[in-house]
């Protein structure tokens, strides 16, 4: 502070270099938790980008005692989430938060030039990297995020001296980012496979069994549906089939030698559209029950949401019909390769007893796209869990519940 005429004159010295620098060591450390060395690559890249540039705004606001603790907890919500992600875009809107958050808990001035920040970030790479390499995912996760929140402790405790903001502009400040966690939170609980903040699903069965289910979405497609389905005849395996109620509509013979095979199927919207799911009313599950009922006479008790987006709307309408919404924990982006060798590396490097394995037999419900790559994988993926003493089964078999229930 200085004083002309007696006034007071403040100044904040730039903040951006050591927010900067420790969102770019927080960022990577929870995303190893999550993906593999080109994931957590493009993962830590793209999250430290929106780091910096929420440091470059939090610089813009004055910064005091009054957001050191917000700051501090948008750190902790950032690096929980971070934990919790499996779609990689979300990683984008999580480190958005950590980026604030870290911005708010280091005072004017702060710089990386400390050895507490870079000795510390170090040797917290190295040890969630030995962690996840002997443990494993689950205890990688846990420890990603503990070392997210010691970091912002560290940083609010070491702190020196805050400016002083106005009342003002920590309340504006506060309001705003207050809503926006809350609006990119329930995204990402939306948009998480996993999570199951906004109602009951199944991402996986039972780890302790050795029962893993290939599922299949967005068919029935001519003519690999039925092709696929000899594959799996061809090993004694049963798989579950996620249709799309338009494409039950317009092929119904497929989806009723699926049935008459043995093979499980489930309901996964009608139209697969990119909008459908914020409808609070969500109609579409009820349409292809429907359409179910009207084709084959049947009522599926499993219910997928496209793209693995859900809300508690359709949770409710779900649990309203008896039914269990599903998701996956295995995912391997066949959709988006012709490479069958790669896919089948995916998805035997992810699944393990209880996983829950996503793949395609169409695409959007198109009834006609070109899914020739599931010819080449399937085989490879089923020889390789067989290898290693998990057994493929529906889903109703992994979860010990009916496959399908009583009326639609």
């Amino acid at each position: 502070r200085g004083n002309s005429g007696g006034s007071a004159d403040w100044r904040p010295k730039p903040a951006l270099p050591g927010s900067v620098a420790l969102a770019a060591l927080l960022l990577p450390l929870c995303a190893a938790a999550r993906g593999s060395g080109v994931h957590l690559a493009w993962v830590g890249i793209s999250g430290i980008v929106l780091a910096a540039l929420a440091a470059v705004s939090a610089r813009r606001v004055a910064r005091g005692r009054a957001l050191a603790a917000p700051g501090f907890a948008l750190v902790v919500l950032g690096g929980w989430l971070l934990g919790q992600l499996a779609y990689p875009p979300s990683v984008w809107q999580a480190a958005l938060l950590v980026g604030v958050g870290v911005g708010w808990t280091l005072p004017a001035g702060y710089s990386l030039h400390r050895p507490l920040e870079v000795s510390g970030g170090g040797l917290g790479l190295l040890a969630l990297l030995g962690v996840r390499l002997t443990l494993g995912r689950e205890a990688g996760v846990v420890l990603g995020v503990a070392l997210v929140g010691v970091a912002a402790a560290l940083a609010l405790l070491t702190a020196g001296a805050w400016s002083a903001p106005s009342a003002r502009r920590v309340l504006a400040s506060a309001l705003l980012v207050a809503v926006v966690s809350l609006l990119l939170t329930s995204w990402i609980g939306a948009n998480t496979s996993g999570a199951t903040w906004f109602g009951d699903l199944r991402s996986h069965g039972p780890r302790t069994s050795d029962m893993v289910a290939i599922t299949f979405d967005d068919g029935p497609n001519d003519p690999f549906s039925l092709e696929i389905s000899a594959i799996l005849d061809r090993y004694g395996v049963k798989a579950t089939f996620f249709t799309v109620g338009k494409a039950l509509d317009a092929r119904p013979a497929i989806s009723r030698a699926l049935l008459a095979d043995g093979q499980l199927l489930g309901n996964h919207s009608y139209y697969h559209d990119a909008y459908s799911w914020l409808d609070p009313r969500y109609p579409e599950l009820a349409q292809t029950q429907a359409a179910f009922q009207r084709q084959l006479g049947v009522c599926p008790a499993f219910y997928r949401p496209p793209h693995g987006q859900h809300t508690p709307f359709i949770a409710h309408q779900a649990h309203e019909r008896g039914m269990t919404m599903v998701t996956w924990d295995v995912s391997a982006g066949d959709w988006a390769t012709t490479d069958g060798e790669l896919v089948a590396q995916r998805v035997l490097a992810k699944a393990s007893a209880g996983s829950i394995i996503l793949l395609h037999d169409g695409i959007d419900g198109d009834v006609t796209s070109d899914r020739s790559v599931i010819l080449r994988v399937l085989p490879l993926i089923i020889e390789g869990l067989q290898q290693r003493g998990l057994r493929p089964v529906t889903l109703a078999v992994l979860l010990g519940t009916p496959g399908y229930v009583a009326t639609c």
